[in-house]
């Protein structure tokens, strides 16, 4: 097992499951998908029909998933369990999809852009997840927030 205790949970120093390096290897090749295939997006496409075709054929892949999921399914008592967070996270994917996609539009350059936009959002996550949900901030964490602003002031140098 690769020695990855970033991803143990709070508190702990575990070498990272092979489960774990799994779904964080899924995330970061569809992030890279994600960003070339909204950069390739033809010019001339509406966007919002683009998304809106996009979002469709999401509910039915997610659909086929669900109906072939192991286990059984109860509708009713599986919707009581949703709250306000499926429709934050709907409002956060529209705005993501759309801000994307039209900043490489706009000419962004795929490196630059998804490098810009990921270390701003990690920074601001590394302090909300220490104000907000109590996680420790380390060193090493210091240390790789000065990298980010570092590295952040040196892609936009000209």
């Amino acid at each position: 097992m690769l020695g990855w205790p970033i991803l143990a949970p709070q508190g702990r120093s575990a070498p990272a499951t092979p489960m774990q390096l799994g779904w964080l290897s899924l995330a970061i090749a569809c992030t890279v998908g994600y960003h070339l295939v909204l950069k390739v997006t033809p010019a001339g496409a509406n966007p919002m029909l683009s998304l809106l075709v996009t979002y469709a054929l999401v509910t039915l892949l997610f659909g086929a998933v669900l109906l072939v999921s192991p286990g059984g399914f109860e509708w009713r008592q599986e919707i009581r369990q949703l709250n306000w967070t499926a429709l934050a996270l709907a409002v956060v994917i529209v705005g993501l999809d759309l801000a994307f996609l039209l900043m490489y539009r706009s000419g962004v350059a795929v490196s630059v852009g998804a490098l810009i936009t990921q270390s701003a959002a990690a920074m601001l996550l590394l302090a909300i997840g220490v104000a907000a949900f109590k996680e420790r901030l380390s060193a090493a964490n210091a240390v790789g927030l000065v990298l980010c602003l570092a590295g952040l002031w040196l892609v936009n140098r000209r």
